[in-house]
């Protein structure tokens, strides 16, 4: 009998746990796939208790990918690491890969605080991401503050470079958030996927393309521990 993988998705900013967990199953459907959005991104105890399933892969996209390298010492070593859409750091100010500067993302904070109705702030997000949900999707599946923690933790999180050296990385020349060229510079095995922007369904696409939710990725080195911090 077939055994499962067991996937761990940590989705990106502001989607919905049950659609992305539905997205990653359409192109992995041998896999038992769950999906964690950080409530409290900087919190070690919330991933630790994500961890402590011990899955066969986490994936992480776009924000879910800057939260699996700030926590990785924390991941099980048998654990494979995927991410999607790379963030090392956010705010193009950084200059490790980021596009967004910091007051276009401080401008972001600043309107979810101050407009009674945010759905119109995580629609225009998600049209610049290429991310189409459907419109019960767009329900306001966080609350403010969960939201905000999240641009918090994106404004100021950093990670070095050669925490992703272990990791399979994807990201698309496309991104209208980060810069394919720059982060290839920075992680030298990071796949370039053309024509694709910030959205995960090509990302999830290609990865499919070369794994069929067996197991059977690419074999990694044996992890060490890096410094996870950029000062």
């Amino acid at each position: 009998m077939e055994t499962k993988i067991n996937i761990t998705a940590i989705c990106g900013w502001a989607l919905p746990e049950e659609w992305f967990r539905q997205l990653v199953k359409s192109y992995f459907p041998k896999a038992e796939v769950r999906a964690h959005y950080p409530q409290d991104p900087e919190n070690k105890m919330e991933a630790l208790e994500v961890f402590d399933a011990k899955p066969d892969w986490v994936m992480g996209y776009s924000l879910g990918s800057l939260w699996l390298l700030a926590h990785k010492n924390n991941i099980p070593p048998q654990t494979r690491i995927v991410l999607m859409a790379p963030i090392l750091a956010f705010p193009v100010e950084k200059n490790l890969g980021g596009k967004t500067p910091l007051g276009k993302l401080r401008y972001q904070k600043k309107m979810l605080s101050s407009t009674e109705d945010y759905l119109s702030s995580l629609k225009g997000f998600f049209d610049l991401s290429g991310i189409r949900l459907p419109e019960d999707g767009l329900q306001q599946p966080y609350s403010r503050e969960v939201l905000i923690r999240g641009l918090d933790f994106l404004e100021t999180v950093s990670v070095a470079p050669q925490t992703a050296e272990d990791c399979i990385a994807i990201t698309g020349m496309r991104d209208p958030l980060l810069d394919g060229n720059q982060l290839k510079k920075l992680i030298p095995h990071l796949t370039l996927v053309d024509e694709c922007d910030h959205s995960p369904h090509k990302l999830l696409s290609h990865l499919a393309q070369h794994n069929d939710g067996s197991g059977n990725l690419s074999a990694q080195p044996s992890r060490s521990p890096f410094p996870q911090r950029v000062l």
